[in-house]
């Protein structure tokens, strides 16, 4: 562990920007869903109400799971519990490969070696880091939730299951970053186990599961059920879960070399494989890509059996005024139970193409684009075949989730693979906002297009509290999305579609012609 403590204040150095700003908004999240839960629910019984409507919708079991509690603090924990371990396990992931795998991969690892760090000391640092500020942000809530009136033992328990949520992640991704050479792969790998997980806990609310949300850290962040009874012991099992997954890695990091894995890339042939820079991309990006694919179909496929016989389960007055309200006269719960869900999975879709589209910039950090463009290819073409590639798999990832979903639910194919290749332009924007920013902020590419995607995820959260309306709320392209399977919501919805995919274009476009202008920027 020698010289854990530097590498500390280094990770601390280079993420001066990221880490305050996403505790900032995360510790500043639940006192405003706290007040704007109780602005819009006065008394118990419009909380009742709330609460026996929540009930009744299998979208929101699936999201969020059951209310425990109809209190303006069971109401919080109720709304912020799933979505800010899935933030904040995101953002651990991405950290925590960042500061290990991504370092050994550029090779700084090694010159650090050079000196007096021990080999388990970038491990522990980025570990450290992770989890102390998923800590903080979790404990800075806690006053202004008491504050707004809540108690202090619950509130206490809210923002360590919070934290708890991200440390679990960050567990999963310091394994992940043992088993493969390459960062992208390793944090697929990580991605595709948190959306596992979350499809466990889901389909075990929706579907009546109850013992199953044991088996998934999503379930635990929710079953310490604060505010409504403050079950602490459960918090035992998520710090059981990172203690036994931070020793695996540990223990897996002494098994390989370093810039190795315990699944070395293969080597592949000299020539007669790779037809130019659209035939590497393909070489580098067909791995993840796989990965990715396999993950949603087989969420896809859980979700479809999820939804089977979802009409017949829950005919109930309270659930056909829910759909007829949502979606029309003639709309279906099944329908309005896929459209809900449908919608966070594209942006975890969001998140597999961003993987992709920064691919390019990892070539240009590593200092492998360098050593491409010395020979006769040019940087639009070198580019080109990163972005088809970012184009291309968010399309193939929301084909494969609809077609398993369509094949698992009703065998109506054509109609669930129409509405998920719906969110496909509000994917590419984010594809079109990360290609932007490798043309014009390199260095700062990868950052800020994760804290898009992040701020999207905010914006989507706090439209449901009306805390986002009007300019705010447009700022996400998922809003702009049609429902197609409850009848578009719009009179034409190919128009807002085309709009997406123009702008995703125009900031394609503009990066690319920004790269030309630029210079080549290994990392710094």
């Amino acid at each position: 562990m020698t010289g854990t403590w530097t590498l500390v204040r280094l990770i601390l150095r280079r993420d001066r920007v990221l880490l305050p700003v996403w505790i900032a908004i995360t510790a500043f999240l639940p006192s405003s869903i706290a007040s704007a839960t109780a602005g819009l629910y006065s008394d118990q019984a419009a909380r009742d109400a709330f609460a026996a409507v929540s009930a009744s919708n299998p979208a929101q079991l699936a999201m969020r799971g059951a209310i425990y509690d109809a209190s303006v603090g069971g109401l919080t924990a109720w709304t912020l519990g799933s979505s800010l371990a899935l933030i904040g396990g995101l953002i651990s992931i991405l950290l925590v490969i960042r500061h290990t795998r991504a370092e050994e991969e550029t090779g700084r690892r090694e010159l650090l070696a050079s000196g007096v760090i021990g080999r388990h000391a970038p491990l522990a640092a980025a570990l450290a880091v992770v989890l102390a500020a998923n800590l903080l942000l979790g404990l800075l809530s806690v006053p202004a939730l008491v504050a707004g009136g809540l108690p202090a033992g619950s509130s206490l328990l809210f923002g360590l299951s919070t934290a708890a949520g991200g440390w679990s992640f960050a567990a999963v991704a310091a394994v992940a970053a043992q088993l493969t050479a390459s960062s992208g792969t390793a944090r697929g790998l990580a991605v595709g186990a948190g959306g596992l997980l979350f499809a466990v806990r889901a389909l075990a609310d929706a579907g009546g599961i109850g013992w199953a949300a044991w088996l998934s850290p999503f379930g635990w962040v929710r079953l310490t059920r604060p505010y409504a009874g403050d079950h602490w012991w459960v918090l035992g099992l998520s710090v059981a879960f990172v203690a036994a997954l931070a020793a695996a890695a540990f223990a897996l990091s002494t098994r390989r070399d370093v810039a190795g894995a315990l699944t070395p890339a293969r080597p592949g042939p000299a020539g007669g494989t790779l037809t130019g820079p659209f035939g590497l991309a393909a070489r580098l990006h067909r791995g993840t890509l796989a990965g990715f694919a396999i993950g949603f179909g087989f969420v896809g496929a859980l979700l479809g059996v999820a939804a089977r016989g979802l009409d017949a389960q829950v005919d109930t007055p309270q659930f056909r005024e829910l759909a007829a309200t949502i979606g029309g006269a003639d709309a279906r719960i099944s329908d309005v139970f896929f459209t809900f869900v449908m919608y966070v999975l594209s942006q975890l879709v969001a998140g597999a193409a961003l993987v992709s589209a920064l691919r390019a910039r990892g070539e240009e950090g590593a200092g492998r684009a360098e050593l491409l463009l010395s020979a006769p290819v040019g940087r639009l073409r070198w580019a080109l075949g990163h972005l088809v590639f970012a184009i291309v798999s968010p399309a193939l990832l929301l084909a494969v989730l609809g077609a398993a979903a369509g094949l698992t639910y009703d065998g109506d194919v054509a109609r669930v693979v129409g509405a998920t290749l719906a969110y496909l332009p509000a994917v590419w924007i984010v594809v079109g906002i990360a290609t932007l920013l490798f043309g014009l902020l390199p260095r700062l590419a990868a950052a800020v297009s994760w804290t898009a995607l992040g701020l999207f995820l905010v914006v989507d959260l706090l439209a449901e509290f009306k805390l986002a309306t009007g300019a705010v709320l447009d700022l996400s392209p998922f809003v702009h999305v049609p429902a197609l399977l409850l009848g578009g919501g719009a009179s034409s919805p190919v128009l807002p579609l085309l709009g997406l995919t123009l702008v995703a274009a125009v900031l394609a476009v503009a990066g690319l012609a920004s790269l030309r202008r630029r210079d080549l920027m290994p990392s710094a």
